[in-house]
């Protein structure tokens, strides 16, 4: 973990990113728009954005399955339908709901606080329940080694 937060601060020197600040919660902002950061899974990654952003990173594992009751409910039915109920899919439902977390920093119940309203290709729109703004999340798969990458960006 302190590799990749180290991975992080070099990518953010190297693409010359804005000094941050921490609100008290935790979430990093800038002075102009809005930024998200993850690690893990063996990868870094940065965004920012003029609307606000969520993203994370997190390899698929079977440890998912353990904690599948924490964080998948009846609303999460239209990605299980499109994707497969397997640990692929656990993981795209973990990382998108830490990116939508990301995007309020706070608020994002993970077993209720996202209904599904359209699942595309490897694009979804939720509805935050509890602030009832609309996402778009995106998955990217990541290799070597294998992650999943979930973006999470409001629609405004």
């Amino acid at each position: 973990m302190i590799a990749q937060r180290a991975a992080l601060n070099a990518l953010l020197a190297r693409h010359n990113w804005p000094k941050m600040r921490q609100l008290a919660n935790g979430k990093p902002i800038l002075d102009k728009g809005h930024c998200s950061l993850s690690h893990g899974g063996g990868w870094v990654t940065a965004a920012r954005s003029p609307l606000p952003i969520g993203v994370d990173v997190e390899a698929s594992a079977e440890r998912l399955h353990n904690a599948r009751r924490r964080f998948v409910g009846p609303a999460d039915q239209p990605i299980l339908d499109h994707f497969g109920d397997n640990t692929e899919t656990l993981c795209r439902l973990w990382t998108a709901k830490e990116a939508a977390f990301k995007v309020f920093g706070e608020g994002v119940d993970f077993l209720t606080g996202l209904q599904w309203d359209a699942v595309e290709g490897e694009r979804a729109r939720a509805t935050a329940t509890v602030q009832q703004q609309t996402l778009t999340v995106a998955w990217h798969h990541l290799a070597e080694p294998a992650a999943w990458l979930a973006t999470a960006v409001a629609n405004t």
